[in-house]
């Protein structure tokens, strides 16, 4: 095998573990599509994007608390009641919620696809 072939096989194992280790990352936690969540009543909406992110739109109803202040802020929130936790995409509100599963909240979900999805999904 040459050179190449063996920088390409290895970065395509790398690529392969990230992806693996995202898939792991959202294990046990429920990925809501944004036509779900326009049909759940009674939840809190939690926005963990940043302030400039924020400012730039978001989805009505959801309370804005970025990533960074998760540790100090959530703890005004309600931990009985059933919320969904999103980023532009998806991927930092796994953080958000890891860091909320070990505040003590249980009724968690994701908003696959973040703001981005809800906004495509809302033209």
């Amino acid at each position: 095998m040459d050179t190449a072939s063996i920088v390409l096989l290895s970065l395509f194992g790398i690529y392969m573990l990230i992806k693996f280790l995202g898939f792991l990352g959202r294990l046990g936690i429920k990925q809501v599509p944004p036509s779900v969540l326009d049909q759940m009543k009674g939840i809190t909406l939690l926005d963990t994007r940043t302030d400039k992110e924020y400012k730039q739109g978001h989805i009505p109803g959801a309370i804005h608390i970025p990533l960074s202040d998760i540790g100090t802020r959530a703890k005004k929130l309600r931990k009985d009641k059933e919320m969904v936790v999103y980023c532009q995409n998806g991927n930092r509100s796994i953080w958000a919620i890891k860091r909320l599963m070990g505040m003590g909240f249980t009724k968690l979900h994701n908003l696959k696809g973040g703001y981005g999805a809800w906004k495509r999904s809302h033209r």
